[in-house]
């Protein structure tokens, strides 16, 4: 599998799309759900791990830390913001640790790149293996059946002299397990505008059979609902959830 058009020639996009997201208070959730479910240990790494803002994050908090991307573009923004950061270029499907890592993490709907839900079992069978005993799994996942197909999250960002609009939304026939994302930007300068779209295919997939999957891989799973200033059990009214999934110290 390729890396998206978007993390590739267009990488440089990547921070001002992003530039809504509090990364801080995903650095402080994960650390605080470490110390429940997890062993507490300080060897940290990120799946998807972009252009390294929740990298840089987990270094200041102390941590050892080590991004996965399968955009070498990325990649290259992420070496240049978190220099310390052991950074491997691959599918996550194929993860290979050099060492055992306490806590590993996969945000923004990350997961959901895997081709197919057998692509996503054989993550979280790499993630499980590549946990030390005692090592806790946290990533963000949506329930198929609760995308609105709507129009999704719009935002505008002043870029210096550039006026930049960027649209994301998820679309899902409402059967079988392929949605995908659609990104649009808009850059406009002067009197000169500039229109990008891309499409990536995405697995769609229920919360519980997410759940399944990292219970027969071996972890003990608890689930939350979708917000990183709290941890709240999930109600299962909403489709937006955060997974804890842990490896038994034993």
């Amino acid at each position: 599998m390729s890396a998206p058009p978007l993390y590739a020639d267009l990488s440089h996009y990547y921070d001002v799309l992003c530039a809504n997201i509090d990364y801080r208070e995903q650095c402080d959730f994960v650390i605080r759900a470490n110390g429940i479910w997890g062993n507490g240990g300080k060897n940290y790494l990120d799946l998807a791990c972009g252009s390294g803002i929740l990298l840089a994050r987990f270094a200041e908090a102390g941590f050892s830390c080590s991004g996965l991307d399968i955009s070498a573009d990325m990649l290259k923004l992420a070496q240049d913001r978190c220099p310390s950061a052991t950074l491997i270029c691959a599918d996550m499907k194929e993860l290979s640790a050099s060492a055992p890592q306490d806590l590993i993490s996969c945000f923004l709907y990350s997961t959901h790149y895997c081709a197919s839900p057998a692509a996503i079992s054989q993550t979280f069978a790499k993630v499980f293996a590549a946990l030390a005993p005692g090592g806790l799994f946290c990533f963000d996942a949506v329930d198929k059946d609760s995308i609105a197909n709507d129009e999704g999250h719009i935002h505008l960002v002043r870029h210096g002299e550039r006026e930049l609009r960027f649209q994301t939304r998820w679309s899902y026939c409402g059967q079988g397990d392929a949605m995908d994302l659609h990104i649009s930007i808009r850059e406009q300068q002067a009197q000169q505008q500039r229109h990008y779209h891309d499409q990536h295919r995405m697995t769609a997939v229920k919360v519980d059979a997410l759940r399944q999957m990292l219970e027969h891989t071996g972890f003990s799973v608890t689930v939350l609902e979708h917000d990183f200033g709290r941890l709240t059990q999930w109600q299962g009214s909403t489709g937006n959830v955060i997974f804890c999934a842990a490896k038994s110290a034993s």
